[in-house]
């Protein structure tokens, strides 16, 4: 868990049970058999159409491969080196291994119902039950679950856990009387009890609970997930249905209402997914009576990589996000292809994979994009919209890109709102160029995961704080971290040819002398395009100060500006300041992917100034 993520108790008397009313609502709702989002492994009219898709062959092939493979060593030796080392390198490495085998050989075993992988599906499910805790060792760092004197849960333990229950409902009597016994077992001692125990006292709760952001969405949809497949009880799988249906609001009151991912398109595919899994078990569980996404909000959520693509096949990498992240293609398309609802009337047949880019590591996914959509061979999609702009209001996000018919694509986006959200990083006025692909000013993404990234230490990182990002540098400080540090809108104007928006950036700094920083932003669509970056800035004591772009692309300071290349892509910033001479600098971001920042500054301390950067094509 992160730094400042913390167990916490309720009020006494108070407990996070779901209504007795609700419970007993979908009880009498709720299948009396368990169930899953695929029929189990006996059902071969279901399964058997499989063995000869290109899935399917793709699925038996890779768990050929990992049988023959040596089990991933993931023990309580590696638990405990992390921690000893202050290192997640191996056990990073480790767990998906681990994630992706339960995942691939149970899904195998399914379809070609031979019994090749039942060996080595009991072997790896019972070498789990030798851990310690299956919970990740950076969130026992005082090795408490690992000792077995807490018995918390977080996203590796929740994912083992439904694969467990999973593997006990798909294969049933595939499996020895001693094996299903053993799944239970765990599932009561580490899963089920552990969580259920907690809630009612309303003590020691965990943090996810009421987190506002992928935490809660995965773990609440994997104790639905399992509970549906494992519980024997009707009573006890609507325990956990109404309890997870009264807390995932949490998971949606993360998101502005316009929908934006303040997690970035990364933790989009990741949280969000996991809403459509908990959404769609409450769904297929209750005969439709209940729908998380029957509502708009979720719905702007759901589409939310609709409006966030800059161009063609690239999104925004703020925040925690990868530079070539992309949203998964069957998620984008959720709403449309999922069985017994009505798609968008823009959707149309599409010609994509929708297991493109999964990493074969959640069962329950893979199942329900088998069987509980629509036509998985025939997906449908939207028509990508062709706007010139994306504006995410609540959010200070906007988004703009050149006109259909300009002769290159150009676009750009601009960012404000708070330095406090989801997988934060100190941005607030960065900027992105695009050109024909090609970003040439941007915002480098995320870090390479290490003890330090969900620590205090956080910020100590030039790629999550202001350093590795193109903004302001004032009195030699950078940015502060925490929702109160702000950069509001103060004005919009858009129009076909040119859209306007400046934001007040003086709350994004803790500078004594600092009396007015505002951030102003046109994007000219006129002929090639054009971008234009003005900081307009007043001390009330000379103070030092610096602006600065951040490029992975190759330099070339020539006269009148500084060439940015790519290839074929190459842009013109053409810089200039008010009364004052400025001075360039460069430093190469210490972390990959090792942009370099190019830092504009006054010679001399200034009490005011205006620095504007004109960024054309050429």
């Amino acid at each position: 868990m992160g730094a400042y993520d913390f167990n916490f108790d309720l009020p006494s008397g108070e407990t996070f049970c779901p209504a007795p009313e609700r419970v007993k609502a979908l009880t009498a709702l709720m299948p009396a058999e368990n169930f899953a989002f695929g029929p189990p492994a006996t059902d071969r009219t279901a399964w058997d159409k499989w063995r000869n898709d290109p899935f399917g062959r793709r699925i038996l092939a890779r768990a050929r491969e990992l049988a023959a493979q040596p089990r991933p060593a993931l023990d309580n030796a590696a638990f405990e080196r992390c921690l000893d080392q202050k290192s997640v390198t191996e056990i990073n490495a480790l767990m998906p291994l681990v994630r992706e085998r339960q995942t691939v050989l149970l899904i195998a075993e399914v379809i070609g119902n031979t019994g090749e992988f039942l060996g080595v599906i009991e072997s790896d499910a019972r070498a789990l039950g030798e851990l310690g805790t299956w919970i990740h060792p950076n969130n026992d760092l005082e090795r408490k679950n690992f000792r077995g004197e807490e018995h918390d849960n977080d996203l590796a333990s929740c994912h083992t856990a439904v694969a467990f229950a999973l593997t006990h409902y798909l294969l049933g009597d595939k499996l020895s009387a001693d094996f299903k016994a053993y799944l239970r077992r765990e599932l009561d001692r580490r899963f089920f009890g552990a969580l259920r125990s907690r809630v009612e006292a309303g003590r020691n709760l965990d943090w996810w609970l009421i987190v506002k952001h992928n935490w809660n969405s995965v773990c609440l949809s994997c104790y639905a997930q399992a509970a549906a497949a494992i519980l024997p009880e009707r009573e006890d799988r609507a325990w956990w249905f109404a309890f997870t249906e009264s807390l995932i609001y949490n998971f949606t009151d993360g998101f502005a209402d316009d929908g934006l991912c303040t997690e970035g398109v990364s933790y989009w595919s990741y949280g969000v997914s996991h809403y459509f899994t908990l959404a769609e078990i409450l769904r297929q569980g209750t005969g439709g009576a209940s729908d998380l996404l029957d509502n708009p909000k979720a719905r702007r959520i759901a589409r939310f990589p609709d409006r966030a693509e800059v161009q063609p096949g690239i999104y925004p990498a703020f925040c925690d996000c990868l530079l070539d992240a992309k949203p998964l293609e069957w998620a984008r398309s959720w709403l449309d292809n999922r069985v017994d609802s009505t798609p968008d009337e823009l959707a149309e047949p599409h010609d994509f994979d929708v297991f493109a880019g999964d990493k074969l590591q959640f069962a329950d996914v893979l199942l329900m994009i088998m069987f509980r959509t629509r036509d998985p061979r025939r997906p449908l999609r939207r028509r990508p919209a062709a706007a010139l702009r994306d504006f995410f209001a609540p959010s200070h996000f906007l988004i703009c890109r050149s006109a259909p018919d300009a002769p290159r694509r150009f676009s750009a986006t601009f960012l404000g709102g708070n330095n406090g959200v989801n997988h934060n990083h100190n941005d607030l006025g960065t900027f992105v160029v695009l050109l024909d692909g090609k970003s040439l000013i941007y915002d480098p993404g995320l870090e390479v995961y290490s003890m330090r990234t969900f620590s205090k230490q956080r910020y100590e990182s030039q790629l999550l704080n202001s350093y590795g990002h193109p903004v302001p540098r004032i009195g030699g400080q950078l940015q502060e971290v925490g929702p109160t540090f702000q950069a509001p809108t103060l004005l919009t104007e858009f129009t076909d040819s040119r859209d306007r928006m400046v934001l007040n950036l003086k709350g994004a700094y803790d500078v004594p002398t600092l009396r007015k920083l505002e951030r102003e932003f046109i994007f000219d669509r006129t002929g090639e395009g054009c971008l234009t970056i003005t900081d307009t800035v007043e001390f009330s004591a000379p103070t030092t100060f610096e602006s600065a772009l951040i490029t992975p692309a190759q330099i070339h300071e020539e006269h009148n500006g500084v060439r940015l290349s790519d290839g074929t892509s190459a842009i013109l910033v053409d810089h200039s300041a008010s009364s004052v001479a400025l001075q360039l600098s460069r430093d190469t971001i210490n972390q990959p992917p090792h942009p370099v920042r190019l830092a504009f500054s006054p010679t001399t301390p200034i009490t005011q100034a205006v620095i504007t950067f004109v960024i054309k094509p050429v």
